[in-house]
Protein backbone atom coordinates (compact mmCIF):
# COMPACT_ATOMS: atom_id res chain seq x y z
CA UNK A 1 0.00 0.00 0.00
CA UNK A 2 0.78 3.16 -0.83
CA UNK A 3 2.68 4.87 1.90
CA UNK A 4 0.97 8.62 1.29
CA UNK A 5 -2.45 7.32 0.23
CA UNK A 6 -2.01 5.56 4.07
CA UNK A 7 -1.05 8.80 5.91
CA UNK A 8 -4.03 10.63 4.15
CA UNK A 9 -6.51 8.09 4.23
CA UNK A 10 -5.61 7.90 8.19
CA UNK A 11 -5.58 11.81 8.91
CA UNK A 12 -8.93 12.10 7.41
CA UNK A 13 -10.13 9.27 9.36
CA UNK A 14 -8.30 10.42 12.66
CA UNK A 15 -10.59 13.75 12.24
CA UNK A 16 -13.99 12.40 12.76
CA UNK A 17 -14.45 12.30 16.62
CA UNK A 18 -16.27 9.06 16.57
CA UNK A 19 -16.50 8.46 20.27
CA UNK A 20 -19.38 5.81 20.94
CA UNK A 21 -22.89 7.90 21.08
CA UNK A 22 -21.94 10.25 18.63
CA UNK A 23 -23.94 8.55 15.92
CA UNK A 24 -23.95 11.23 13.72
CA UNK A 25 -20.03 11.88 13.61
CA UNK A 26 -19.49 8.15 13.40
CA UNK A 27 -22.20 7.73 10.13
CA UNK A 28 -20.49 10.53 8.40
CA UNK A 29 -16.89 8.80 9.23
CA UNK A 30 -18.69 5.77 7.09
CA UNK A 31 -19.72 7.99 4.25
CA UNK A 32 -16.20 8.36 3.66
CA UNK A 33 -14.63 5.29 3.93
CA UNK A 34 -17.79 4.87 1.17
CA UNK A 35 -15.96 7.19 -1.06
CA UNK A 36 -13.11 5.14 -1.08
CA UNK A 37 -13.93 1.69 -2.10
CA UNK A 38 -14.20 0.64 -5.55
CA UNK A 39 -17.08 1.12 -6.95
CA UNK A 40 -17.43 -2.56 -8.05
CA UNK A 41 -17.82 -3.63 -3.94
CA UNK A 42 -20.87 -4.71 -2.41
CA UNK A 43 -21.92 -1.92 0.43
CA UNK A 44 -25.06 -2.21 2.78
CA UNK A 45 -25.39 -0.24 5.86
CA UNK A 46 -27.08 -1.63 9.10
CA UNK A 47 -28.22 0.64 11.58
CA UNK A 48 -29.39 -1.21 15.16
CA UNK A 49 -30.04 0.32 18.49
CA UNK A 50 -27.69 3.34 18.84
CA UNK A 51 -24.47 1.70 16.28
CA UNK A 52 -24.43 1.35 12.72
CA UNK A 53 -22.77 -1.20 10.62
CA UNK A 54 -20.91 -0.84 7.11
CA UNK A 55 -20.38 -4.19 5.06
CA UNK A 56 -18.40 -3.93 2.00
CA UNK A 57 -17.90 -6.76 0.08
CA UNK A 58 -17.03 -8.49 -3.10
CA UNK A 59 -20.65 -9.58 -3.15
CA UNK A 60 -23.58 -9.74 -1.43
CA UNK A 61 -22.50 -12.91 0.85
CA UNK A 62 -22.76 -13.51 4.70
CA UNK A 63 -20.46 -16.37 4.66
CA UNK A 64 -17.35 -14.90 2.16
CA UNK A 65 -14.13 -16.78 2.36
CA UNK A 66 -12.65 -14.18 4.69
CA UNK A 67 -14.02 -11.28 7.27
CA UNK A 68 -12.24 -8.86 7.98
CA UNK A 69 -14.10 -7.29 11.35
CA UNK A 70 -12.47 -3.42 12.26
CA UNK A 71 -14.45 -0.71 14.24
CA UNK A 72 -14.16 2.79 13.84
CA UNK A 73 -15.64 4.08 17.55
CA UNK A 74 -12.48 5.50 19.54
CA UNK A 75 -13.13 6.46 23.62
CA UNK A 76 -12.83 10.03 24.53
CA UNK A 77 -9.99 12.41 23.58
CA UNK A 78 -9.34 16.25 23.97
CA UNK A 79 -9.90 17.73 20.79
CA UNK A 80 -6.28 17.90 19.64
CA UNK A 81 -6.14 14.31 19.87
CA UNK A 82 -8.19 14.32 16.54
CA UNK A 83 -5.49 15.66 14.86
CA UNK A 84 -2.93 13.18 13.58
CA UNK A 85 0.67 14.02 14.42
CA UNK A 86 3.70 11.70 12.24
CA UNK A 87 6.55 12.20 13.81
CA UNK A 88 8.99 10.17 12.15
CA UNK A 89 7.64 6.40 11.44
CA UNK A 90 4.91 7.40 14.86
CA UNK A 91 1.52 8.31 13.54
CA UNK A 92 0.25 10.04 16.72
CA UNK A 93 -3.61 10.46 17.41
CA UNK A 94 -6.88 8.89 18.88
CA UNK A 95 -7.72 5.59 17.35
CA UNK A 96 -4.31 5.52 15.79
CA UNK A 97 -3.31 1.81 17.57
CA UNK A 98 -6.89 0.91 18.43
CA UNK A 99 -7.81 0.56 15.38
CA UNK A 100 -8.10 3.13 12.72
CA UNK A 101 -5.00 2.27 10.62
CA UNK A 102 -6.93 -1.17 9.95
CA UNK A 103 -9.71 0.45 7.96
CA UNK A 104 -7.38 2.03 4.94
CA UNK A 105 -6.01 -1.39 4.86
CA UNK A 106 -9.11 -3.31 4.45
CA UNK A 107 -9.75 -0.77 1.71
CA UNK A 108 -7.10 -1.10 -0.31
CA UNK A 109 -7.27 -5.51 0.10
CA UNK A 110 -10.73 -5.06 -1.00
CA UNK A 111 -9.97 -3.06 -3.92
CA UNK A 112 -6.97 -4.70 -4.65
CA UNK A 113 -9.12 -8.43 -4.63
CA UNK A 114 -12.06 -6.69 -6.34
CA UNK A 115 -9.72 -5.25 -9.75
CA UNK A 116 -7.98 -8.43 -9.85
CA UNK A 117 -11.25 -10.12 -10.30
CA UNK A 118 -10.49 -12.85 -8.10
CA UNK A 119 -13.05 -15.63 -7.17
CA UNK A 120 -12.22 -14.99 -3.55
CA UNK A 121 -15.02 -13.36 -1.34
CA UNK A 122 -13.80 -10.78 0.98
CA UNK A 123 -15.63 -8.35 3.07
CA UNK A 124 -14.76 -5.99 5.01
CA UNK A 125 -16.88 -4.92 8.39
CA UNK A 126 -16.96 -1.87 10.47
CA UNK A 127 -18.67 -1.34 13.43
CA UNK A 128 -19.69 1.72 15.98
CA UNK A 129 -19.73 0.69 19.18
CA UNK A 130 -16.87 -1.60 20.07
CA UNK A 131 -15.56 0.34 22.94
CA UNK A 132 -19.07 -0.16 24.74
CA UNK A 133 -19.53 -4.12 24.05
CA UNK A 134 -20.37 -4.22 20.52
CA UNK A 135 -23.81 -5.19 21.58
CA UNK A 136 -25.63 -3.28 18.59
CA UNK A 137 -22.93 -4.11 16.56
CA UNK A 138 -20.54 -7.22 16.37
CA UNK A 139 -23.27 -8.98 18.46
CA UNK A 140 -25.59 -8.27 15.43
CA UNK A 141 -23.53 -8.76 13.24
CA UNK A 142 -22.78 -12.42 14.64
CA UNK A 143 -26.65 -13.69 16.17
CA UNK A 144 -28.75 -11.56 13.32
CA UNK A 145 -27.31 -11.11 10.72
CA UNK A 146 -25.54 -14.34 10.78
CA UNK A 147 -22.58 -13.26 9.25
CA UNK A 148 -20.24 -16.30 8.56
CA UNK A 149 -17.13 -16.00 7.25
CA UNK A 150 -14.45 -19.16 6.58
CA UNK A 151 -12.06 -17.24 8.63
CA UNK A 152 -12.22 -14.01 10.75
CA UNK A 153 -9.40 -11.57 10.36
CA UNK A 154 -9.46 -8.96 13.71
CA UNK A 155 -6.64 -6.81 14.12
CA UNK A 156 -7.76 -5.50 17.35
CA UNK A 157 -5.06 -7.46 19.76
CA UNK A 158 -1.65 -9.02 19.03
CA UNK A 159 0.34 -6.00 20.10
CA UNK A 160 4.18 -6.05 19.22
CA UNK A 161 3.51 -7.71 16.48
CA UNK A 162 2.08 -11.45 18.72
CA UNK A 163 -0.85 -13.61 17.36
CA UNK A 164 -3.62 -13.84 19.71
CA UNK A 165 -5.21 -17.22 19.95
CA UNK A 166 -7.06 -17.25 23.28
CA UNK A 167 -8.42 -14.12 24.97
CA UNK A 168 -10.48 -13.90 28.10
CA UNK A 169 -14.28 -13.79 28.83
CA UNK A 170 -15.85 -10.29 30.59
CA UNK A 171 -18.53 -10.31 32.99
CA UNK A 172 -19.54 -6.41 34.05
CA UNK A 173 -22.53 -6.70 37.18
CA UNK A 174 -23.76 -4.06 38.65
CA UNK A 175 -24.69 -4.75 42.32
CA UNK A 176 -27.55 -2.07 44.54
CA UNK A 177 -27.49 -2.20 47.78
CA UNK A 178 -30.96 -1.09 49.26
CA UNK A 179 -30.76 0.42 53.36
CA UNK A 180 -32.79 2.68 54.98
CA UNK A 181 -31.62 6.62 55.85
CA UNK A 182 -31.14 8.06 58.97
CA UNK A 183 -29.31 10.59 60.96
CA UNK A 184 -25.57 10.22 61.44
CA UNK A 185 -25.42 10.37 64.89
CA UNK A 186 -28.20 7.61 65.43
CA UNK A 187 -27.01 5.14 62.81
CA UNK A 188 -28.94 2.47 64.78
CA UNK A 189 -31.77 4.40 63.73
CA UNK A 190 -31.13 3.29 59.78
CA UNK A 191 -29.15 0.41 58.11
CA UNK A 192 -26.33 1.97 55.57
CA UNK A 193 -26.50 0.41 51.94
CA UNK A 194 -22.89 0.92 52.15
CA UNK A 195 -22.25 -1.73 54.99
CA UNK A 196 -23.21 -4.17 52.93
CA UNK A 197 -21.24 -3.32 49.69
CA UNK A 198 -18.21 -3.25 51.61
CA UNK A 199 -18.44 -6.57 53.52
CA UNK A 200 -19.10 -8.09 49.99
CA UNK A 201 -16.26 -6.34 48.10
CA UNK A 202 -14.00 -7.45 51.30
CA UNK A 203 -15.03 -11.22 50.81
CA UNK A 204 -14.77 -10.76 46.93
CA UNK A 205 -11.26 -10.01 47.26
CA UNK A 206 -10.28 -12.33 49.66
CA UNK A 207 -11.38 -15.05 46.47
CA UNK A 208 -9.90 -12.60 43.69
CA UNK A 209 -7.68 -10.19 44.86
CA UNK A 210 -4.53 -12.40 44.33
CA UNK A 211 -4.97 -12.90 40.81
CA UNK A 212 -5.35 -9.49 40.27
CA UNK A 213 -1.46 -8.66 41.48
CA UNK A 214 0.15 -10.28 38.61
CA UNK A 215 -0.18 -11.48 34.80
CA UNK A 216 -2.40 -14.65 35.03
CA UNK A 217 -4.61 -17.14 33.51
CA UNK A 218 -7.39 -17.24 36.52
CA UNK A 219 -10.31 -15.35 36.67
CA UNK A 220 -9.44 -11.19 37.89
CA UNK A 221 -11.92 -8.90 39.32
CA UNK A 222 -11.84 -4.43 39.41
CA UNK A 223 -14.21 -3.04 41.45
CA UNK A 224 -14.45 -0.33 38.84
CA UNK A 225 -17.04 1.85 41.05
CA UNK A 226 -18.62 2.33 44.72
CA UNK A 227 -21.38 5.22 44.53
CA UNK A 228 -23.19 6.40 47.72
CA UNK A 229 -24.80 8.63 50.19
CA UNK A 230 -25.86 12.05 49.99
CA UNK A 231 -24.01 13.70 52.66
CA UNK A 232 -21.56 13.09 55.30
CA UNK A 233 -24.48 12.91 58.15
CA UNK A 234 -26.32 10.93 56.74
CA UNK A 235 -26.49 7.40 56.64
CA UNK A 236 -26.59 5.99 53.35
CA UNK A 237 -30.14 4.48 51.98
CA UNK A 238 -28.86 3.09 48.50
CA UNK A 239 -25.35 2.26 47.20
CA UNK A 240 -23.99 0.60 43.69
CA UNK A 241 -21.06 -1.27 43.46
CA UNK A 242 -19.79 -2.22 39.57
CA UNK A 243 -17.85 -5.43 39.26
CA UNK A 244 -15.42 -6.31 36.13
CA UNK A 245 -14.00 -9.91 35.85
CA UNK A 246 -11.99 -11.40 32.96
CA UNK A 247 -12.01 -14.88 32.89
CA UNK A 248 -10.45 -17.65 30.78
CA UNK A 249 -12.62 -20.49 28.90
CA UNK A 250 -12.72 -22.61 32.27
CA UNK A 251 -15.16 -19.85 34.00
CA UNK A 252 -17.85 -18.47 32.97
CA UNK A 253 -20.25 -15.77 33.42
CA UNK A 254 -22.73 -17.84 35.23
CA UNK A 255 -20.05 -19.23 37.63
CA UNK A 256 -19.18 -16.27 38.37
CA UNK A 257 -22.51 -14.73 38.99
CA UNK A 258 -23.92 -17.99 41.25
CA UNK A 259 -20.78 -17.02 43.45
CA UNK A 260 -20.80 -13.42 43.80
CA UNK A 261 -24.67 -14.75 44.54
CA UNK A 262 -23.95 -16.86 46.97
CA UNK A 263 -21.49 -14.33 49.03
CA UNK A 264 -23.83 -11.43 49.00
CA UNK A 265 -26.32 -14.24 50.75
CA UNK A 266 -23.58 -14.97 53.10
CA UNK A 267 -23.01 -11.05 54.11
CA UNK A 268 -26.62 -10.08 54.72
CA UNK A 269 -27.67 -7.07 53.31
CA UNK A 270 -30.20 -6.32 50.31
CA UNK A 271 -28.79 -6.89 47.29
CA UNK A 272 -29.89 -6.61 43.59
CA UNK A 273 -27.33 -8.03 41.00
CA UNK A 274 -28.02 -7.31 37.22
CA UNK A 275 -25.40 -8.01 34.51
CA UNK A 276 -23.98 -5.70 32.57
CA UNK A 277 -21.87 -6.34 29.56
CA UNK A 278 -20.57 -9.99 29.01
CA UNK A 279 -18.67 -11.90 26.38
CA UNK A 280 -17.34 -15.01 25.67
CA UNK A 281 -13.43 -16.11 25.45
CA UNK A 282 -12.37 -16.87 22.60
CA UNK A 283 -9.53 -19.32 21.14
CA UNK A 284 -8.37 -19.85 17.99
CA UNK A 285 -6.26 -23.37 17.27
CA UNK A 286 -2.64 -22.03 16.41
CA UNK A 287 -2.40 -25.83 14.67
CA UNK A 288 -5.13 -24.95 12.02
CA UNK A 289 -3.95 -25.01 8.38
CA UNK A 290 -5.45 -21.42 7.97
CA UNK A 291 -3.48 -20.34 11.11
CA UNK A 292 0.05 -21.76 10.24
CA UNK A 293 -0.73 -19.72 6.50
CA UNK A 294 -1.33 -16.58 8.58
CA UNK A 295 1.91 -17.21 10.67
CA UNK A 296 4.24 -17.90 7.62
CA UNK A 297 3.10 -14.93 5.54
CA UNK A 298 3.21 -12.47 8.58
CA UNK A 299 7.28 -13.73 9.43
CA UNK A 300 7.71 -13.29 5.61
CA UNK A 301 7.33 -9.98 5.61
CA UNK A 302 8.46 -9.17 9.19
CA UNK A 303 11.22 -11.15 8.57
CA UNK A 304 11.09 -12.88 12.48
CA UNK A 305 9.31 -15.61 14.36
CA UNK A 306 5.94 -14.78 15.69
CA UNK A 307 4.91 -15.06 18.66
CA UNK A 308 1.49 -17.14 19.83
CA UNK A 309 0.44 -15.90 23.16
CA UNK A 310 -3.14 -15.01 25.03
CA UNK A 311 -4.67 -11.60 25.27
CA UNK A 312 -6.91 -9.94 28.66
CA UNK A 313 -8.88 -7.45 26.68
CA UNK A 314 -12.33 -8.44 24.44
CA UNK A 315 -12.86 -7.06 20.80
CA UNK A 316 -15.72 -7.62 18.74
CA UNK A 317 -14.31 -11.28 18.29
CA UNK A 318 -15.77 -12.41 21.15
CA UNK A 319 -19.34 -12.08 19.65
CA UNK A 320 -18.64 -14.99 17.42
CA UNK A 321 -16.58 -17.45 19.66
CA UNK A 322 -19.50 -19.92 19.96
CA UNK A 323 -19.34 -20.36 16.23
CA UNK A 324 -16.03 -21.96 15.60
CA UNK A 325 -14.80 -19.54 12.99
CA UNK A 326 -11.17 -19.27 13.25
CA UNK A 327 -9.84 -15.87 14.35
CA UNK A 328 -6.65 -14.36 13.37
CA UNK A 329 -5.99 -11.92 15.64
CA UNK A 330 -2.53 -9.56 15.03
CA UNK A 331 -1.61 -5.86 14.57
CA UNK A 332 0.84 -3.95 13.93
CA UNK A 333 3.48 -2.35 16.45
CA UNK A 334 1.76 0.23 18.29
CA UNK A 335 0.77 1.29 21.95
CA UNK A 336 -0.46 3.61 24.43
CA UNK A 337 -3.96 2.91 23.21
CA UNK A 338 -6.45 5.23 25.17
CA UNK A 339 -3.96 7.46 26.26
CA UNK A 340 -2.77 11.01 25.18
CA UNK A 341 0.03 9.38 23.42
CA UNK A 342 -1.89 6.56 21.26
CA UNK A 343 0.07 5.29 18.25
CA UNK A 344 0.82 3.26 15.76
CA UNK A 345 3.90 2.53 13.34
CA UNK A 346 3.67 3.58 9.49
CA UNK A 347 6.14 1.20 8.20
CA UNK A 348 4.92 -1.53 9.84
CA UNK A 349 1.27 -1.13 9.27
CA UNK A 350 2.87 -1.42 5.77
CA UNK A 351 4.59 -4.50 6.07
CA UNK A 352 0.91 -5.75 8.15
CA UNK A 353 -1.02 -4.95 4.90
CA UNK A 354 1.51 -6.84 2.19
CA UNK A 355 1.52 -10.10 5.01
CA UNK A 356 -1.91 -9.95 4.49
CA UNK A 357 -2.39 -9.73 1.12
CA UNK A 358 -0.01 -12.61 0.75
CA UNK A 359 -2.10 -14.31 3.34
CA UNK A 360 -5.07 -13.86 1.07
CA UNK A 361 -4.32 -14.99 -2.40
CA UNK A 362 -2.53 -18.05 -0.81
CA UNK A 363 -6.13 -18.97 0.15
CA UNK A 364 -6.89 -19.37 -3.48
Amino acid sequence: MDKNKFITQLTKLISFETVNGNIAENSKALDYVETLLDKRAFVKRVKNQNAEILIAGTGDSISPDIGYLVHIDVVTANPEQFQLKVEGDKALGRGTSDMKFSIPLGIALLNDILSRKSKLSFSLVITTDEETGGFGGGAHLAEELKFRPKCLIVPDGGDNLTFVNKAKGVCQLVITSKGSPAHASKPWKGKNALDGLALLATELIKIYGKNSLKENWNTTMNIGQIQGGISINQVCPEAVMKLDFRYPETDSVEKITEKVANIAKDVGGNFKIEKASTGLPTFTNAELPVVKDFLKSMEKVYGKKIVVTQTYGASDARHFAKYNIPVLMMKPMGGEIHSETEWVSVSSCLKFYDGLLDFIYGQN
